[in-house]
């Protein structure tokens, strides 16, 4: 199932169409020759025998009053060489298949895979339209989305306050608990102002692409900016401990960030 996540939306929505195509043709079969040939038709016609036939005795040939003929097995067919009656018909084989016809639960299962592939049919168009319309949505807002980012940098007040507003809350999520989490947790609440000062994320940025972006628009201090995002890398990805002089230098950054910040906040 995660091979199936890693493919791309296009791929999965070819191999869907395929898959539906298929099932399309089989419904589409089973319905012209109808359910009970599907299990009773005359199925491949026989080999025909291509040997040369050599002489032989016939066998004497009974006609009943219906017109059928059947082959009587003389007292001394061991002893002579009598020729083997000849096989079954194409005729033959369709007329035994309709004088015993298939129980009534064959036909009910049947029908019901004759349903239920319908039903696969329906539900995979159903879900590749979804899929289109999800699609077309998204890009969409985010269209929407990139309108609003460019009205909001026209108003970096409006950030720089949201910053500053949160000041108390993005301390205390940096000053508690281990020091790796905290840093974390304090970068991540940069999205929360953002949120607060009208600035959404957009679907395809990571937390750092935002975060910067958002700070940008504020006009922050570059300098401390980015050395706070490189503690928030160094805490987020990197292996080695993270000790309290991290979190004190990201306090000092963080500081810096809002004194960079002015009298617009």
């Amino acid at each position: 199932m995660r091979a199936l996540r890693d493919v791309s939306p296009p791929v999965r929505a070819v191999v869907t169409v395929a898959a539906t195509s298929l099932f399309m043709v089989l419904v589409a079969w089973a319905t012209l020759i109808g359910p009970d040939e599907v299990f009773t038709g005359p199925g491949p016609r026989p080999a025909q025998d291509v040997t040369t036939p050599t002489s032989c005795i016939p066998l004497p040939e009974e006609t009943a009053p219906d017109g059928i003929i059947t082959y009587g097995v003389p007292d001394d067919i061991n002893e002579r060489d009598y020729c083997d009656p000849p096989g079954a018909s194409i005729d033959d084989y369709r007329d035994l298949a309709e004088q015993n016809p298939p129980p009534w639960w064959v036909k009910v299962l049947v029908y019901v895979i004759l349903f239920g592939l319908l039903g696969l049919v329906a539900g995979g168009v159903l879900w590749l339209l979804v899929t289109v319309v999800r699609a077309a949505l998204s890009r969409r807002g985010g269209e929407e989305r990139v309108d609003v980012a460019l009205t909001v940098l026209d108003e970096p007040d409006r950030v720089a306050a949201a910053v500053v507003a949160d000041a108390e809350e993005q301390d205390a999520l940096l000053r508690d608990g281990d020091a790796r989490n905290a840093i974390v947790a304090a970068w991540h609440r940069f999205e929360v102002q953002g949120e607060a000062a009208g600035v959404p994320r957009h679907g395809a940025e990571t937390s750092s692409e935002y975060a910067l972006r958002f700070l940008d628009l504020a006009d922050a201090d570059t300098g401390p900016v980015r050395r706070l995002a490189e503690l928030y890398r160094e805490a987020r990805f990197s292996e080695h401990e993270i000790t309290e002089q991290h979190r004190a230098e990201a306090l000092d950054t963080l500081a810096a960030i809002r004194r960079s910040l002015g009298v617009r906040a």
